[in-house]
């Protein structure tokens, strides 16, 4: 907070977990304390609900890390093993802010997100306007616009009595916090070392929750996962930490939302305020955890989640859902078919300056930004699309969808490749209903100890796997798509839209650097697919 002397030496360190254990203990010395406690919090402070179990205290009895990682290369850093460098940069900037006391500089960030992505919204509301000018100012340009009226609004975090303000010393101390970006910057897998300058021993797992699961798993705490479909990587990680840990009473619920919950995305339709009572939910969690009190406690059911396009809530046992089985749906020109077609094989220039824009699923994670990608139909066309006919009766695809590819570039030993599933109505509106994202040298399927349980095809990140392309072979990429749940109507398609890059969020290559051309091959031999998980094959209208 800028508050306190000393350093941020990494996220959840190890002294903080040991003051998270001290705490409790103090909860628990309390006359009125029932001795019996639970801990939640969203995002970063989910996070900490998270490792409140890495270190366990007897007296915790629930934790609910809401919109929340779980393992911190995978869920953030490096989704699909490319660097979300946009994120790593802005919060990099947003800590630099607050560990200085300028905390008007670090409210200018999630509001500048705000501002862009109302100037992307088609139609912003009356009071969205003046925020959409704004967004349509550079950033520098901006901050200075907006900066004097923060300065006057958050002067910076109240003194603590019988503690001194910040001195300059004080602030210069923390010169020493660890720069996330940099860190980033510094690594390519989970193992590589280097990512604190300051301690060159870490590696990017030293911090990230899932590493100590079997604390958490010996604990004996009910945890409960929860995300949103538009919470950046989070509905993943909320799904890995629920079937790593199998917690008793564990809930896992993942609904329309994007990041922090407060807004919601309809199929179709803008992003706007949730009706979704959160507190009412997690009550009720921690009566039946913590206060124990007598239920019932909700339906029973541990998992719960909302499919958009019906837009309606569902609850089952497990996840994925009973029943729901992978089908194929194969890549042609510019078709998705029910069977592979004869050989062809595509070749296309690699675009570098594709990107998914302002209001999207990543931009969530640090302001109000609702990730509702309103610009899908626009974007698509600079992308290489695969539409299936128009369906005769409804699909749901529930689960983890796969994209398997066989690519080959004509250079360079890496490269990127970003694939969107979306909802295609007769009227040509298009709906991003999920995406994944793989680095190529990360293709190899493998596990390893310790990494969090998953229903997508496994994948360690570790140097040892890595496999450096080679110029004109080619391989086969598999790319898991992140967990989703919609109903495609009657009469709309499904779309496969492939892109090399994402601009607007993803580190790329250095200029030069990279593959010029892609060939993509399909059909009988090399068949390029999208499995869905579904309860039923797709019916096609003729």
């Amino acid at each position: 907070t800028g508050a306190s002397e000393g350093s941020w030496r990494s996220p959840w360190f190890e002294d903080q977990r040991r003051d998270a254990f001290d705490v409790v203990e103090w909860i628990t010395q309390q006359e009125w304390s029932t001795g019996r406690v639970g801990s939640l919090g969203i995002s970063y402070d989910g996070t900490c609900a998270d490792m409140l179990l890495a270190e366990p205290h007897p007296a915790v009895r629930a934790v609910a890390p809401l919109f929340s990682l779980y393992d911190v290369l995978a869920d953030v850093a490096f989704p699909g093993g490319v660097h979300l460098s946009w994120f790593t940069e802005a919060w990099a900037r947003y800590n630099r802010a607050l560990d200085e006391n300028r905390h008007h500089d670090a409210m200018v960030i999630p509001l500048w997100l705000m501002a862009l992505a109302a100037a992307a919204k088609p139609d912003p509301s009356p009071g969205e306007r003046a925020l959409a000018l704004l967004g349509r100012l550079p950033f520098a340009q901006f901050r200075r616009v907006v900066a004097p009226t923060l300065r006057r609004l958050v002067s910076g975090v109240a003194p603590v009595p019988g503690f001194a303000a910040p001195t300059v010393e004080m602030l210069a101390a923390r010169a020493h916090n660890l720069d996330v970006h940099r860190g980033a910057l510094t690594i390519g897998h989970r193992d590589d070392a280097g990512v604190d300058f300051d301690r060159p021993e870490l590696t990017i797992d030293s911090f990230s929750p899932h590493l100590y699961a079997d604390a958490q798993r010996g604990s004996g705490a009910a945890v409960y996962s929860y995300s949103g479909w538009r919470d950046g990587a989070y509905p993943h990680a909320a799904i890995k930490r629920h079937l790593t840990l199998r917690s008793a009473r564990g809930r896992l619920t993942i609904g329309p939302w994007a990041h922090t919950g407060k807004l919601t995305i309809h199929a179709f339709e803008r992003g706007a305020a949730t009706r979704f009572d959160h507190g009412g939910e997690l009550v009720s969690f921690f009566d039946e955890t913590v206060a124990e009190r007598p239920g019932p406690h909700g339906d029973g059911a541990p998992v719960h989640y909302f499919t958009t396009g019906e837009e309606r809530w569902k609850a089952c046992e497990a996840w994925p859902p009973p029943g729901v089985t992978p089908t194929p749906l194969y890549l042609g020109p510019g078709a998705l078919t029910g069977r592979p077609g004869a050989p062809r094989t595509v070749t296309r220039a690699v675009r570098r300056d594709t990107g998914t824009g302002p209001r999207s699923r990543w931009r969530s994670l640090l302001s109000l930004v609702p990730g509702d990608y309103p610009d899908r139909r626009t974007r698509d066309r600079e992308l290489l699309v695969f539409d299936s006919p128009r369906l005769s009766d409804a699909l749901e695809v529930t689960g983890h969808a796969v994209v398997t590819l066989f690519v080959a570039w004509d250079r360079g030993d890496d490269a990127h490749l970003f694939a969107y599933l979306e909802d295609v109505s007769p009227e040509g509106d298009v709906y991003l209903v999920t995406e994944g994202c793989l680095r190529a040298r990360h293709r190899r399927i493998a596990s390893a100890p310790g990494l969090p349980a998953s229903p997508a095809p496994p994948r360690t990140f570790l140097r040892e796997h890595a496999a450096p392309l080679v110029a004109g072979e080619r391989v086969e990429l598999v790319i898991d798509l992140l967990p989703c749940s919609h109903r495609f109507d009657v009469g709309h398609r499904v779309r496969l839209a492939l892109a090399d890059a994402d601009v607007d969020h993803f580190g790329g290559f250095a200029s030069g650097a990279g593959p010029r051309e892609m060939a993509l091959s399909m059909g009988e031999g090399a068949t390029s697919r999208i499995d869905l998980p579904t309860r039923a094959p797709p019916r096609f209208s003729p």
